[in-house]
């Protein structure tokens, strides 16, 4: 229970200290239901390797507090599989809801959740109505929009995109591990990849 709750705090620091209006509203999200959290349910991680070998405990303290909350998770394939996004692509990049409308915690306006896409994967361009900020707290990847060339980026780094923008993130050599939130429109058919 204390792993979960710490995960959840540190989470919504990460939120605060991107400072824009959807990182506020994601931490207190987070703090909200971090006080409902009372005998939580243990789950199978069917990715449990993945996750476990791209985690670094002498990294960001995410490292440590995923590791520690991973059997409270509900770990799964990308969420949005239901033929937006092709099941073997899917299975390379394991994810947590933790809150929002599908998530751990039920919040109806943002959603917030863990996300890790393993190396040598394209995934892109891709676009959804929410606006959307990754936190990097391990691994590193190539990230680019339709209004910016690619540029790498890794632990302790906030990359953000509005609403509708075409987006691709890629990893070669390493995975890249990442807490992430949305808000604004967070329904997920609004949500279309690119092939």
């Amino acid at each position: 229970m204390e792993a979960l709750k710490k995960l959840f705090l540190s989470l919504s620091e990460v939120f605060s200290l991107e400072n824009r209006e959807g990182g506020f509203l994601a931490a207190n999200a987070l703090i909200e239901v971090m006080h409902q959290i009372n005998n939580p349910q243990q789950f199978d991680n069917p990715f449990f390797h993945d996750v476990e070998s791209s985690l670094n405990p002498k990294g960001h303290i995410l490292n440590t507090l995923v590791l520690n909350a991973s059997p409270f998770i509900k770990w799964g394939g990308s969420d949005l599989r239901e033929e937006r996004i092709p099941e073997d692509l899917a299975n390379q990049m394991p994810m947590a809801e933790l809150v929002g409308p599908d998530g751990l915690y039920f919040n109806e306006t943002v959603r917030v959740g863990l996300w890790l896409q393993n190396k040598d994967i394209v995934y892109g361009p891709r676009q959804h109505a929410a606006e959307e900020t990754f936190f990097i707290f391990n691994g590193e990847a190539s990230w680019r929009t339709e209004e910016s060339s690619p540029e790498l980026k890794g632990p302790n780094t906030y990359v953000f995109h509005p609403s509708n923008i075409l987006h691709t993130s890629v990893t070669k050599n390493s995975p890249v591990f990442t807490a992430w939130r949305w808000s604004g429109d967070v329904g997920f058919e609004k949500y279309k990849l690119h092939h």
